[in-house]
């Protein structure tokens, strides 16, 4: 009996024969940051990134709001835990 085709057999053939792409070696030490955007889907931010830990901060409404619409004027591509970060990381200078 001949052997019909299914809608995946182009697949089954391809895998079969072995041929794509050759994996790529794991390198030692590279990070999320470290590998590039290839444009499909969202770039890695900074919740894969192991240098960022997620940390809760309690704000007033009204001071949350206030500087996400600021950083949003500015257009300068910062975001509220970039200005927590640059804020926390000078009062450490100083106070070290």
């Amino acid at each position: 009996m001949a052997e019909t085709k299914s809608r995946f057999g182009a697949l089954k053939t391809f895998r079969q024969q072995g041929t794509g792409p050759e994996p790529v070696a794991a390198e030692a030490n590279v990070t999320v940051a470290d590998i590039a955007w290839k444009g499909r889907g969202r770039p890695p931010g900074k919740r894969s990134n192991p240098e960022y830990e997620p940390t809760t901060v309690l704000l007033r409404k009204k001071t949350k709001k206030a500087a996400v619409r600021l950083l949003e004027d500015r257009e300068s591509g910062q975001d509220l835990s970039d200005l927590i970060e640059s804020l926390l990381g000078t009062w450490t200078a100083e106070h070290s």
